[in-house]
């Protein structure tokens, strides 16, 4: 094997270890985007759970639905934060 065929080939494998670390970041990025509509969706499924349970009417829906807005948006705050000092 060549020199011009090792400096090629290793060329190459640092390419693709860049690429793959780019996709892994998108990933863990999609991953906590999806973490964020769980946080806002789910404590307003709850509420209507718990109001089904306890007989009362959209009380414990809106107390989800805040408490799952204040959770999406200080996550959404916190991935701001990160890619801005990234």
């Amino acid at each position: 094997m060549t020199v011009c065929n090792e400096i090629q080939n290793k060329k190459k494998t640092e390419e693709n270890n860049s690429d793959n670390d780019r996709s892994r970041k998108d990933i863990a990025l999609a991953v906590r985007i999806s973490n964020i509509g769980v946080e806002m969706v789910l404590p307003a499924v709850i509420g209507v759970g718990l109001d089904y349970l306890f007989g009362t009417v959209a009380l414990f829906v809106v107390l989800g639905v805040l408490l799952g807005a204040v959770l999406g948006f200080w996550q959404l705050i916190r991935i701001a934060s990160k890619s801005d000092n990234s």
